[in-house]
């Protein structure tokens, strides 16, 4: 059995405000005569787009043959994480083959890669746009240790001006890699190994779910995070 501590739990995704997202987020009660009883009882619905808050893409965003949500196998969704440090990019710097090899040594085959912009600032704001981008040669480097899925703190990935296309994404799900747009708290886990699980909902139809990122990260991490938060105060 699995134990987990508290500590141990980090949150990598953004909540869904009510009417505040820029992709449609709207809830509401469905029907509010439910309510009128001698007892709070209350059934809600929510309108909204695939994309809104954090969220992962599958292969049917640019496929029509494509894995939907519901297709797309949850173990792609669960496994080992890295975080890439891409601090100091600009909205529209390009993420460059030399940025993500300073991973090289830490990623393994098969690792999660979580890109670290720190673009998570901007999230519902006017400067959700534009973010640094992908570049075709740092993918195909990433891709090259074949991960689950590759995700952002920015609102894309894609490299901006293609007239043909979303190559980034349709590179990557050529392959049957997920891309997570829009992730937050990335800095918490920079240094670390985690386990992440992208709880997606297995939706037919849907090119893209809202999704609940957590990281657990190791036991004696949270220790070593603390230890290294009183030095820098020292």
């Amino acid at each position: 059995m699995m134990k987990f501590k508290k500590e141990q739990i980090v949150e990598l995704s953004h909540p869904l405000i009510n009417n505040k997202e820029h992709f449609t987020y709207v809830a509401k009660p469905e029907d509010i005569s439910l309510m009128r009883r001698d007892y709070w009882y209350l059934e809600c619905t929510a309108t909204l787009c695939a994309h809104a808050g954090t969220h992962v893409e599958v292969p049917y965003h640019h496929m029509i043959d494509g894995m939907d949500c519901m297709a797309f196998p949850v173990e792609r969704l669960i496994g080992e994480a890295i975080v890439i440090n891409c601090l100091g990019k600009k909205a529209g710097d390009p993420i460059t083959l030399q940025d993500v090899k300073k991973a090289e040594g830490r990623i393994e085959k098969g690792d999660m890669i979580f890109l670290y912009c720190g673009f998570d600032k901007y999230f519902r704001t006017d400067d959700w746009e534009p973010y640094p981008y992908i570049t075709p040669e740092a993918l195909e480097w990433m891709l090259s240790y074949e991960p689950k899925c590759i995700g952002t703190d920015a609102s894309g990935v894609e490299v901006p001006g293609v007239l043909n296309g979303e190559p980034i994404h349709v590179t990557c799900f050529k392959k049957g890699v997920a891309i997570i747009e829009s992730m937050t708290n990335l800095g918490a886990i920079e240094n670390e190994r985690t386990t992440a699980f992208v709880l997606a909902l297995p939706m037919q139809g849907m090119d893209a779910s809202p999704v609940r990122i957590v990281a657990i990260r190791d036991w004696d991490a949270p220790k070593a995070q603390n230890k290294s938060e009183k030095e820098k105060k020292a």
